[in-house]
């Protein structure tokens, strides 16, 4: 929704068409001033977008791309999904077999440029397109070239800066830290984001 705000296309893909509209509808209701460029489809309607983002519960987020590996070919696949659950009252992260959920979608894969991103978004103020989040986004990627592809995309939102955070081997510790900014966010009752200090984005990060 954020990039439909800033006028990009956005398709929002469900297994079933039907509910992916009531979801569009419903976005569209609750900001009836703005006009937003949002659509609704199945899962290969969205699979057939310049850019996927995959944003799915964790335990689905596999068996949805395998689905459409063929579709995803070539294409930039940005994951933000983290494996999460809750372990008494605390949110806790899940390690799975591959380190990440990121590294298990590049597996799955292998012909896609699978980045990791948006892991630490909080919710409420994502889904506000009146006040926009004040954030930076650690983005991980295995090659510089879908890193900074990457970047350039969280860029175009305002208030987000998007910072290439290295390889996918990253994406352990990002989607693991989701838990603790969940845990901050809890007892402290806000909606707090990352926001990295020291960092100039004004020249390229060392070559790795």
């Amino acid at each position: 929704m954020q990039y439909a705000a800033v006028g990009i296309d956005v398709i929002i893909g469900s297994r079933a068409a039907e509910r992916a509209q009531v979801t569009v509808d419903e976005l569209v209701g609750r900001w009836p001033d703005r006009s937003l460029p949002l659509s609704g489809g199945d899962n290969e309607t969205a699979a057939a977008a310049d850019v996927v983002v995959l944003a799915t519960p964790w335990e689905g987020a596999l068996s949805t791309v395998a689905e459409y590996a063929g579709a995803l070919e070539g294409k930039l696949v940005i994951s933000m999904v983290n494996a999460l659950t809750r372990w008494g009252r605390h949110m806790v992260p899940l390690i799975p077999p591959t380190g990440s959920v990121t590294a298990a979608v590049a597996l799955a894969l292998p012909r896609s440029r699978v980045a990791g991103a948006f892991h630490h978004m909080p919710a409420g103020p994502w889904a506000d397109l009146d006040h926009p989040l004040e954030a930076d986004v650690l983005v991980c990627a295995e090659t510089r070239s879908t890193a900074k592809e990457t970047v350039a995309l969280v860029d175009r939102l305002p208030g987000l800066r998007g910072l290439d955070a290295g390889g996918l081997g990253s994406a352990v510790a990002i989607e693991a830290l989701t838990a603790t900014i969940i845990e901050v966010n809890r007892r402290y009752k806000s909606h707090a984001a990352l926001r990295l200090t020291g960092v100039s984005t004004e020249s390229s990060p060392a070559s790795s």
